[in-house]
């Protein structure tokens, strides 16, 4: 049964799906938020530069571990059901959100803050990874065929939305609570910023609880069609472990470009770049909702054209902008306002691919393995496409010598070339995705029902 835009079963499933998401990226937003914060209260003092590269490198761990979760929940999906799951992931997450809030600091245990600070951040990779493939799956299997691609898009907007959630609760905390924002106190700004997300958790969860199981995945249960081995089924089928490296090709360069853009500004715009607070989160909350365009309209034209041809469009534009924009905004060359209308456009393009994921993966995989297959693939791109932005970091902190100081103009002089560094690489992961588009078919006018 495939439902329209405006059927009561899709936007119970949809809010469902959405919800989780949110809180995923509320969550991811939260900690590329607080890099900074968590730089300077979890690790020693001294040495500005590594401690921001071990606050990112905490970060990526749980990106790192989504793939886990992937495999745990996507199994778990394709044989219990897509509702299911997604309850246990989403109390899950809210669980360790929450529980972040209270790790004491560096101040008061040492050495062994980071030690828990990155344990935590592996048990949140896992139940994350566990999110996407079965909301992204449940959606993509409801909806008719010619709305896929834009029904999915708005699923992925879930991601700027709970960005833009944090980014605001954020703004909001660093007002309210001044110079204890940055505290070991239990009573500090920035661990009421992961108590908060136990919100869209109780939301998300009544939510839930009250939606429709897929009915595809209902089809084949009823009709004993199930697969007990979905992982053996992706990995030893040769169409169907192509199809996950030509997934995981794209999620690569959407992973790897969002951290040197979206995932980068919170921390180069104040810390390398002289955009203060909250001058620098402007920007961010004006390019994140601006990123949502760029979902919506690559979703939309590729249910008209087709996914290969919308992803050749975004990651063309993205291309043949990565140079100018970055120039003008890292240089600061135009001013503040300029700086965030090319922070804008950046996302717009650079985004835009994100909107035909869900649609992209889902079109890969029959049903009886779609949760798994979605879910390794989308989280597999983690593994390498999160580490770039500490890769460039890395790299910069080699050649420049840059320890042993937090001056912002001197950072900012040393980092002078870094506009050009960061526009190729966003170019590198815009090949990633052209790549794993040239490799595969189209598939929009596809059934869901009627994949093998």
């Amino acid at each position: 049964m495939q439902l329209g835009l405006n059927g009561k079963k899709l936007r119970g499933i949809f809010a469902g799906g959405l919800s989780g998401w949110i809180l995923d990226s509320y969550d991811l937003s939260a900690m590329f938020l607080l890099v900074p914060v968590i730089a300077t209260l979890f690790f020693p003092s001294g040495d500005l530069i590594l401690a921001i590269i071990g606050a990112f490198a905490i970060y990526f761990i749980s990106l790192v571990f989504r793939p886990v979760g992937g495999l745990i929940f996507g199994r778990f999906a394709d044989r219990k059901g897509r509702k299911l799951a997604m309850v246990v992931t989403l109390i899950g997450l809210g669980i360790i959100i929450f529980s972040t809030g209270l790790l004491p600091t560096y101040a008061q245990i040492g050495i062994a803050a980071p030690i828990f600070l990155a344990l935590f951040r592996m048990i949140t990779g896992v139940f994350a990874g566990g999110e996407y493939g079965n909301s992204s799956s449940i959606v993509t299997e409801s909806v008719n065929t010619k709305y896929r691609g834009r029904i999915g898009s708005l699923l992925q907007g879930g991601y700027p939305i709970g960005y833009a959630l944090a980014a605001i609760v954020f703004l909001t905390l660093r007002f309210t609570y001044g110079s204890s924002f940055i505290s070991s106190d239990y009573g500090a700004g920035w661990r009421v910023f992961f108590f908060i997300g136990i919100i869209p958790v109780i939301v998300g969860l009544i939510i839930r609880l009250r939606m429709p199981e897929s009915y595809l995945w209902s089809d084949i249960s009823k009709k004993k069609k199930l697969d007990m081995h979905p992982i053996r089924t992706v990995f030893g089928n040769r169409q169907y472990r192509f199809s996950f490296f030509v997934g995981v090709l794209a999620m690569t360069g959407i992973a790897w470009i969002y951290s040197l853009t979206l995932g980068f500004y919170p921390t180069t715009l104040p810390e390398f770049f002289g955009i203060g607070f909250p001058d620098f989160l402007y920007i961010v909350i004006v390019a994140i909702l601006t990123s949502l365009l760029g979902y919506f309209s690559s979703g939309y034209i590729s249910d008209i054209i087709g996914r290969k041809k919308a992803l050749y469009i975004f990651s063309g534009l993205a291309i043949i902008l990565a140079f100018p924009t970055m120039y003008g905004m890292f240089t600061g060359a135009y001013g503040i306002l300029m700086a965030g209308f090319l922070a804008s456009v950046l996302a717009f393009v650079t985004t835009g691919a994100y909107g035909v994921i869900p649609a992209y993966l889902a079109e890969k995989f029959p049903t009886r393995i779609r949760s798994t297959g979605v879910g390794i693939s989308f989280n597999g791109g983690f593994i390498v496409g999160s580490w770039s932005s500490v890769i460039i970091l890395a790299a910069i902190g080699a050649v420049n010598p840059l320890t042993n100081t937090t001056n912002v103009t001197t950072l900012h002089a040393a980092l002078s070339s870094f506009w050009w560094i960061t526009a190729i690489g966003i170019i590198i992961g815009e090949i990633f995705i052209l790549t794993s588009a040239l490799l595969s078919k189209e598939t929009y006018k596809l059934d869901l029902s009627k994949i093998q």
